[in-house]
């Protein structure tokens, strides 16, 4: 009987830490957003892993990615899905997540473009200067799911990062 308890108790320690991973996922920092400033960085000249990017107000910092991500399901035929975590600012208000989704590019293939499918609510408007983590998801031609060669940009040309080193 004892056993059978701490079984009980295990699982629902765990799944009380699996509730509260959840609801951080999409809820701000309690503080502001470290006072590092964005480099430089574009298409051809991406940040690393890690370092902080921008453009127009919108910041954005890859700290993981899974490519290809099986994860998923089905991509489109001829697709891969392709995933990246992010931390992301903004200095302006009313702004919500949906609006400032990275837009993922390829070196390989300048004319490559994919707009990101948001894995969690990404309707919130985002208070300036709060870090929020977002899980964007891209469908990507298979020729192009080339970690090395795949950035995430908050700008047209500018505000890069690579997706994995």
């Amino acid at each position: 009987m004892r056993s059978r308890s701490s079984a009980i108790l295990s699982a629902l320690a765990v799944s009380g830490l699996l509730l509260a991973g959840c609801a951080a996922e999409s809820s701000p920092s309690e503080t502001s957003a470290p006072d590092a400033a964005a480099v430089e960085s574009s298409v051809t000249e991406p940040a690393g892993v890690g370092e902080r990017v921008g453009a127009d107000g919108v910041l954005l910092e890859v700290w993981s990615a899974a490519v290809p991500d099986e994860t998923i399901g089905e991509a489109d035929p001829g697709k891969q899905w392709v995933t990246a975590n992010v931390s992301q600012w903004v200095t302006e208000e009313g702004v919500t997540g949906a609006e400032v989704a990275p837009v993922l590019r390829s070196t390989a293939d300048e004319s490559f473009s994919a707009e990101a499918e948001a894995r969690q609510n990404v309707d919130i408007e985002l208070a300036p200067n709060k870090s929020y983590t977002f899980v964007w998801s891209y469908q990507v031609p298979e020729d192009l799911v080339d970690p090395s060669t795949l950035v995430l940009c908050v700008g047209g040309d500018e505000g890069c990062s690579l997706l994995a080193e």
